[in-house]
């Protein structure tokens, strides 16, 4: 049997598409007090959420009518025909925030205008007026919103942490914020100020204000005007891309969008310049014709349909290039990137040359250069004057990789005399005979593998060794950044740091896992990595992915420049993975050239 839906029902299920959690509704209520021309708005937060927000502005105000009819569903100031849609300007236009808000919580509205002597206090719940009387208040619009969800249970309980939500509610606070410099915003949590940003000169300043010094300091404009659309705004130098998201915003006129399409516009012209995996920063703003853009395809309003999307984004993505060439970023060369070292081949002219290993290549060019006809010039090599390849009477090596020590797998052999018997070539490649022929050994490379097998080992024993820092470290991370850590806190404990909230964005490190470096860097580098894998957005539950991202950061803190009997260790090292691990793994990091590929080369 077909029946209509008693209106608190409907409402109920309004709510679940607009108010989806407390940052919901903070951006629901900022929005409105934008569209009410107000020029401070103040943000208060109990609970993350759960107990109180309240949002206070010094806007236009309502008189005691509009108070009471704003709480009804499809009531609004913004739309009187159809025609309307089609040029939306405003925020809040379909007339259900307020409805949906005051379906699941508990909302108080005091308000008055400027023409009034009294203002007015509504007090609603579950979808059910139940008060409406005057009251003494400042011009503007306080609303309360309480106990959100205690009438939907089941909702309330799939709320996340409190760190968790207030990282919502400070994303969304932001968006609005960046898009309106000229206005003054605070926010506050469990009385404590968050944010307490005055008006901004301009859009640099307030992102510094948002996102910290560092990051604006980073920033390149960018700027173009087309018969379609105008673009300004800034995006991030690839020196400050990050794994984790956090600094990517998209607005089309002053109204904050996602758009998966334009992201890959503005990092298309970042391939060559950042880590794969690593995301830049961007503040983009697009203005165009209101009748070009969508705006009501989605309930919480964050996607939009633009009526020519494909020209935007090569307008975009032709904007940003020019922007990096204007600021002078050049492609740069990841040595981390590839699986397969390649080995040092013959050219034309019979002169051997060391070829690039890994995907992105120039190993050779970067320390010789290239002549006319093709000639490569071969780089520097730091040698041990102990080592003989062809030392035996028939010119050939007797294949033995001499070490001391217990015994390495078939590939080595022990011998009483033992010595550096070893070449490293540039800080870069290390040179071993073995009895197969010849092991060329990425020093990066084998260095993270090494602590990677460490790291792993100790996680998969669940008993991590933890040394401690004789001085603690103080790191300063980016807010999104210190927000993901303090919310697994614990977690990252288990990975053997010691770590202690500080304040304003920043931590103290006590303790560090063994062998990981001490300095702000390192630290500041994994904390990001480990937020890229802790956050919402990315699993990354897995012991191969703390072990990957704890080796990573702290084999880039490691020399690479060593001498003849360190790099004979990090040989023996190496081979005893590849004799443990099996030879397929070990590709990533060492090759072996047998004898007979050596003879053809010569």
């Amino acid at each position: 049997m077909i029946r209509v839906l008693p209106s608190n029902i409907a409402n109920l299920i309004a709510a679940g598409e607009v108010v989806g959690r407390p940052a919901s509704v903070v951006k629901e209520l900022m929005e409105n007090s934008i569209d009410a021309g107000a020029t401070t708005v103040s943000v208060s937060i109990l609970d993350a959420g759960r107990t109180l927000i309240q949002v206070i502005d010094d806007g236009c105000g309502m008189s005691a009518e509009d108070a009471a009819l704003c709480l009804e569903r499809h009531a609004t100031s913004k739309i009187a025909a159809a025609e309307d849609l089609e040029r939306i300007l405003t925020y809040g236009f379909r007339g259900e925030a307020l409805a949906s808000i005051a379906a699941v919580a508990q909302i108080t509205i005091k308000t008055r205008r400027e023409e009034d002597e009294t203002g007015v206090q509504v007090e609603a719940a579950a979808s059910q007026m139940l008060s409406v009387k005057p009251v003494a208040a400042p011009r503007g619009c306080n609303i309360s919103v309480s106990n959100l969800f205690y009438n939907v249970p089941a909702r309330r309980k799939f709320l996340k942490s409190d760190a968790a939500e207030m990282r919502h509610i400070e994303q969304e606070f932001i968006r609005v914020a960046a898009s309106h410099p000229a206005l003054a915003f605070s926010l506050k949590h469990n009385g404590r100020d968050t944010f307490s940003i005055r008006p901004a000169a301009n859009l640099k300043q307030r992102i510094s204000d948002l996102c910290g010094r560092d990051t604006a300091n980073e920033l390149v404009e960018i700027s173009t005007e087309t018969d379609i659309v105008n673009i300004s705004g800034f995006i991030g130098s690839p020196l400050d891309a990050r794994k984790t998201p956090g600094n990517q915003y998209f607005f089309v006129n002053g109204r904050y969008f996602r758009s998966p399409m334009l992201h890959k516009a503005v990092c298309k012209p970042y391939e060559n310049l950042v880590r794969e995996g690593y995301i830049p920063s961007y503040f983009i703003f697009l203005e165009c014709d209101p009748t070009d853009v969508d705006v009501n395809i989605h309930p919480q309003k964050t996607e939009v349909k633009f009526t020519q999307e494909h020209i935007i984004f090569d307008i975009l993505t032709a904007c940003v290039r020019e922007a990096l060439g204007r600021g002078a970023f050049g492609p740069s060369i990841d040595f981390e990137s590839g699986e397969v070292l390649d080995f040092p081949a013959m050219n034309g002219h019979g002169d051997l040359s060391v070829g690039s290993f890994g995907s992105q290549g120039g190993g050779a060019a970067g320390h010789g250069g290239t002549t006319a006809g093709g000639y490569i010039r071969p780089p520097k090599v730091d040698y041990s004057p102990l080592f003989r390849l062809f030392d035996g009477d028939d010119g050939q090596n007797d294949g033995r990789l001499f070490a001391s020590g217990a015994g390495y797998g078939h590939s080595l052999e022990e011998e009483d005399n033992s010595r550096a018997d070893v070449i490293v070539l540039s800080g870069r490649l290390i040179l071993a005979p073995v009895r197969e022929g010849l092991a060329i050994i990425n020093i990066k490379k084998a260095q993270e593998a090494i602590l990677y097998h460490k790291y792993f080992a100790f996680l998969s024993q669940e008993h991590f060794i933890s040394q401690r820092s004789l001085y603690p470290q103080q790191v300063v991370l980016r807010r999104d950044i210190y927000s993901i850590i303090l919310e697994n806190i614990n977690r990252i404990s288990q990975l053997g740091f010691d770590i202690r909230d500080f304040g304003d964005d920043t931590i103290i490190v006590y303790a560090v896992p063994d062998g990981f470096p001490t300095d702000e860097e390192a630290l500041k580098e994994v904390m990001d990595n480990l937020a890229a894998s802790l956050s919402d957005d990315i699993a990354g539950d897995s012991i191969k992915t703390y072990a990957s991202t704890l080796a990573s950061a702290a084999a880039k803190r490691l020399s690479h420049n060593l001498n003849p009997v360190q790099a004979q260790l990090l040989a023996n090292e190496v081979l005893v993975l590849r004799a443990t691990h099996g030879a397929d793994l070990a590709t990533r990091y060492i090759n072996i050239v047998s004898t007979e590929e050596l003879e053809k080369k010569i």
